[in-house]
């Protein structure tokens, strides 16, 4: 595969790019072509430093780690190391690395220094322990690998310049020492597609254009057929026919069939299976099926097929005027069932040019077809018999292309130069042969949340007579080769999760995938030998309506954590950072709004000590928000019994947050041969088949209920997250998680990662208080990991935490969600859900216009507070609020500080001041949002400096900072209530006061006892004018109390109030 042309590129670049159609071999064969050149060979200084190969998904990394391992044949985990999310396994003289992209990314930010003034040490961020780096599947545009191009192209500059200059000191005769030394560093970006316009126009990201080499395909010849109508509503209704059809006519070899969703996956899978169970059962009638074809509806006459002539005839008269706009909703409401989602909802109402098949993969025949008459009879004699047939096979397409049963559009794919070619015969069948090929088909799932055991079945081989069908979502477009795959069934949609920056609104789409994904998925049938890609859709579609390349990811989701990455790093303009495809400015600017709203950001953009803190972990902003929000809490209690379980909640909250959602609300259980219902050979396979419907509806209401009851047994009722939380714990102590996830409809992949996140994060924890210096408000000092774990494991009874622990979880939760509140709509509302009427819970959402709903399946949808946060608002029938927790009024003032607006102080209630907190306050009334919802009246810190001190002033004559003051308010000649209006400022008793007060700027207890512990005749005089000329004689044992008194601890002072206070917290 070029090895010496990609080389001579490699060693004459320092970046190079390979572009190559899937199935060149540039995955697996590009670290090979390194590791022999001396690359990670500890014999070459200068290219000592590992090979590091990044894939955007686990599974890819974990395929080709083991492949390269092998073909080199090393050691997995010793010589090739790979390094997913929860799974490591690298050996001290790793050579090769494969790893996703975030872990890359990840090793760059965790080996920053956290400083006030240097946010970047050149030795960390250079990666000096890599002497190349190969980023794979760059087209994909992947956020981490778009972010990683950016920061790797000015990193291959900064090790060069460094090397060059160490060369110059060497030479001078200065000495370096080994560990200090720098060396090139090469980067290899490998793509599939020859987009690679962004990343060598300008010069933003290489000052140079580097080479580009195109690799050709190694894979076999792919011939394309393009369907003659393309299917807008039922595409999965067409790609079950379309299996069949492969299957009954075809030569043996697998299938792979796209779809869009888990749902779309095993829903196809289940429909498949009982269709090869009813092939079997009709092979085995055999004879006397041979027997009754003279019989049958299908009349043949020399060979002549009644189908194929009305196919032939077969017209769409709305062919040209298809609407490309809509197509099957397949909701990712997961928690609603309706009866437009039983299996019927699938079936198409309209003729297709495929065969029809019913469940048990039989043929059905059109009623057109049970009456047309004798065809010599309408001839007039059989002298036309012949050539009316070749004029018939030419139509429908059987000139012996077997592999074309339907007639489609047919092109052949040159993998060399990608050319269109009329197609040729690629394999033949005789007629006689086709049926002996029926047999089993091995239906198999492969998607993103599949358990990894169960995407490996997809490699093992399959049994003799078994025909390999593998249904599959977009995991499958690239880096795997699943063995033996002939034939590719496309129906040429995606499902894409869309986010709207300026309300926060998420909404999953099916939608046309681009022109360089549909060759991705045709390139899998040519791995292993000729093969064929039906394209569920037509040419015109294809190209007139699906785009060349898909949106960069960056495109389409929100930018917060990036922003905080760069800021983190030093990079203050981010818009100015070389990303491939830079975000759009709205995105920049609603995630600086996030940063700010999360105190991630001060009022000018620069990073603050809690946004240091929060770069450090490797989550969302806002999860890490939730975390530090919940130290910084506990720091201020002293002494808390149970502070390392409030902390192990807060983590299992963290990583509840971070993942889907575990309960299991789709019936998903494969039927094995057992429970099939019974068919005696006289049986109708229909009535069989209603039988099993029947069953299967019946074991979907179960399942329902069942997630309802666990939804029941776990919940808490204040917040979503609370409630998985608790479903967190129960399942890391049960005995057997594999049958707590089955008696409580959990998801067992969903809930293994939400346990290895959790337990991440703890690490992480505690590794700021050893590796960084993120400040003492954010380090945990209850107790160390071992207790926290200790604490999460023995907590487990019904209600594990605490009322006032929820309250300051929910306030966490709150300050990490802050933008994302929710006010109730007063009143019922009955909406329409299918046939039925149910009550709804409508809210006001603050960033969005239009009415937002609480699910009925939330913990809260009984409650339904007044305000409330959520994770997520995803647009299905209508937008929803998903991870919903409630919020009290005063939160909002306080950890969203920024969307309040407040009034001016007001006079009634009077100011007044907290010796707890030495400070002084007023009160006001807010209102939040853009929406200006009025919350109840608030205390707040006065920030006026001329106010502060005026409202000390009254509050020290008040008895509120010196207790001594309060007995003897009656021998005062005027009440303190004066100094606070404006008018009384005339007064010399008031204005003397305040004029010392604002020159010593004196505004509380502190700054007080400063200022007499250096004069304590301070404002001896102006104090004394409040009294009444006969309390004159008393002052000065007044006074000496007071300067005792200000020198006691707020305890000290006030003991009843401060206890009384306590609990009230």
């Amino acid at each position: 595969m070029m090895e010496q042309e990609i080389m001579e590129a490699i060693n004459e670049n320092s970046t190079v790019i390979i572009c190559g159609e899937t199935g060149c071999g540039k995955t697996t064969q590009v670290p090979q072509f390194l590791y022999e050149a001396g690359f990670g060979s500890s014999q070459s200084t200068i290219r000592s430093g590992v090979i590091g190969v990044t894939q955007p998904r686990r599974v890819a990394v974990l395929a080709t780690a083991k492949r390269v391992a092998f073909e080199l044949g090393l050691h997995l985990g010793k010589e090739v190391g790979f390094q997913v999310r929860h799974d490591k396994k690298i050996g001290d003289r790793c050579s090769i690395k494969f790893m996703t992209d975030g872990i890359l990314l990840r090793e760059v930010q965790v080996l920053l220094p956290s400083s006030n003034t240097v946010f970047i040490s050149v030795n960390d961020v250079l990666l000096k322990r890599y002497s190349a780096i190969v980023l794979d599947e760059a087209h994909e545009r992947s956020l981490n690998t778009d972010i990683l191009i950016g920061m790797l192209s000015r990193v291959i500059r900064l090790r060069q310049d460094l090397y060059e200059k160490q060369q110059q000191m060497v030479l001078s005769g200065q000495s370096i020492s080994p560990e200090n030394m720098i060396y090139p560093l090469n980067l290899v970006l490998m793509s599939a597609t020859l987009r690679v316009e962004d990343f060598i126009s300008g010069r933003r990201l290489f000052c140079v254009p580097p080479p580009v080499i195109e690799v050709p395909t190694r894979q076999y010849p792919v011939t394309i057929h393009f369907s003659k109508r393309t299917e807008l509503v039922d595409y999965i209704g067409q790609a079950f026919k379309k299996v069949m059809s492969i299957h009954k006519r075809l030569p043996p070899g697998g299938i792979l069939v796209f779809v869009t969703g888990q749902r779309e996956v095993e829903y196809l899978c289940r429909r498949l299976r009982k269709a090869s169970k009813g092939v079997i059962t009709n092979i085995s009638k055999g004879d006397k099926s041979t027997e009754a074809a003279p019989n049958s509806q299908i009349n043949l006459v020399e060979d002549i097929n009644m189908k194929d002539i009305s196919d032939a005839f077969e017209t769409d008269e709305d062919s040209a005027h298809q609407k490309t706009d809509r197509f099957s909703s397949y909701d990712e409401d997961q928690y609603e069932y309706h009866k437009d989602d039983s299996d019927a909802s699938y079936d198409s109402e309209t003729d297709s040019e495929l065969e029809t098949f019913d469940e048990d993969g039989n043929t059905l025949d059109k009623k057109s077809m049970e009456n047309n008459g004798n065809l010599v009879d309408v001839l007039g004699g059989d002298g036309n018999l012949a050539s009316l047939k070749a004029a018939f096979e030419a139509l429908s397409g059987k000139n012996g292309l077997d592999s074309n049963p339907e007639g489609q559009e047919a092109v052949s794919i040159n993998p060399v130069n990608s050319l269109e070619q009329p197609s040729a015969p690629i394999e033949k069948v005789s007629e006689g042969n086709r049926g002996l090929n029926t047999g089993a088909l091995r239906v198999l799932p492969l998607y993103a949340m599949l358990p990894a055991a169960a995407q490996l079945c997809v490699f093992e081989e399959v049994k003799d007579g078994e025909r390999l069908v593998v249904v599959a979502t977009n995991v499958a477009e690239t880096s795997l080769t699943i063995p033996g795959i002939k034939y590719v069934v496309d129906t040429g949609r995606e499902k894409v999760k869309n986010y709207n920056p300026t309300n926060g609104m998420e909404t999953y789409e099916i939608q046309w995938i681009s022109k360089a994904s549909a060759a991705q998925r045709a390139g899998r049938a040519g791995r292993t030998g000729p093969g064929h890609c039906y394209r569920l859709y037509s040419s015109a579609v294809f190209s007139n309506i699906l785009p060349d390349f898909s949106c960069a990811e960056i495109s389409k989701i929100p930018v917060d954590g990036v922003v905080l990455l760069m800021k983190s790093m030093g990079i203050d303009k981010v818009a100015n950072f070389p990303f491939p495809t830079s975000p759009g400015p709205t995105a920049l600017v609603e995630a600086e709004r996030c940063l700010k709203a999360l105190e991630a950001l001060d009022g000018s953009g620069r990073l603050t000590s809690l946004g240091k803190a929060m770069a450090h972990y490797p989550m969302s902003p806002r999860h890490s928000r939730m975390l530090l929000t919940v130290i910084q809490i506990m720091r201020r209690v002293k002494s808390y019994a149970r502070a390392n379980l409030v902390l192990g909640y807060a983590v299992a909250a963290a990583a509840v947050l971070s993942s889907t959602n575990p309960f299991v609300i789709q019936y998903e259980e494969s039927h094995s041969q057992t429970d099939e219902p019974k068919q005696d050979d006289g049986s109708n396979p229909l009535d069989s088949e209603k039988v099993l419907n029947k069953k299967e509806k019946s074991q979907k209401r179960k399942l329902k209920e069942l997630a309802k009851m666990s939804r029941a047994k776990f919940s808490n009722p204040s917040s979503d997250t609370l409630t998985v939380a608790y479903a967190l714990q129960c399942f890391e102590l049960s005995e057997s998680q594999v049958d707590f996830c089955n008696e409580n409809a959990l998801h067992l992949k969903t809930m293994e990662e939400m346990s290895k996140l959790r337990k991440q994060l703890l690490q992480l924890v505690f590794n700021q208080n050893v590796h960084c210096d993120v400040g003492q408000d954010f380090l945990w000092t209850h107790g160390t990991m071992e207790d926290v774990e200790q604490s999460w494991r023995v907590a487990s009874s019904k209600y594990p935490l605490l009322l006032n622990e929820e309250e300051l979880l929910g306030q966490a939760i709150c300050a990490g969600w802050a933008d994302r509140v929710a006010k109730r709509i007063r009143g019922v509302s009955r909406s329409s859900e299918g046939d039925r009427k149910v009550n709804t819970v409508r809210y006001q959402a603050c960033l969005v216009t239009e009415t937002v709903f609480l699910h009925r399946a939330s913990s809260l949808s009984s409650s339904a507070p007044e305000f409330l946060v959520y994770s997520e608002l995803l647009q299905t029938k209508r937008p929803y609020m998903h991870g919903a927790t409630s919020v009290k009024s005063d939160w909002l003032v306080k950890y969203a500080k920024s969307y309040c607006t407040f009034s001016a102080p007001l006079t009634d209630p009077k100011p007044y001041y907290d010796p707890q907190t030495d400070e002084v306050y007023c009160w006001v009334v807010p209102t939040f949002g853009p929406h200006l919802w009025q919350l109840p009246m608030h205390n707040l810190q006065i920030s006026s400096n001329a106010h502060r001190v005026t409202v000390f002033a009254y509050a020290l004559l008040e008895g509120q900072v010196l207790p001594c003051l309060k007995s003897v308010k009656q021998f005062m000649s005027a009440s303190p209530d004066i100094i606070l209006k404006p008018e009384s400022y005339g007064q010399s008793r008031v204005g003397n006061l305040l004029h010392k007060i604002k020159s010593w700027r004196i505004d509380s207890c502190g700054q007080l006892r400063k200022i007499w512990e250096d004069n304590s005749r301070a404002l001896h005089s102006v104090i004394l004018d409040w009294f009444q000329e006969s309390f004159h004689k008393h002052f000065e044992k007044l006074w000496s109390e007071m300067l005792s008194e200000v020198l006691l601890e707020p305890q000290e002072r006030f003991p009843k109030r401060l206890k009384r206070d306590k609990r009230k917290k």
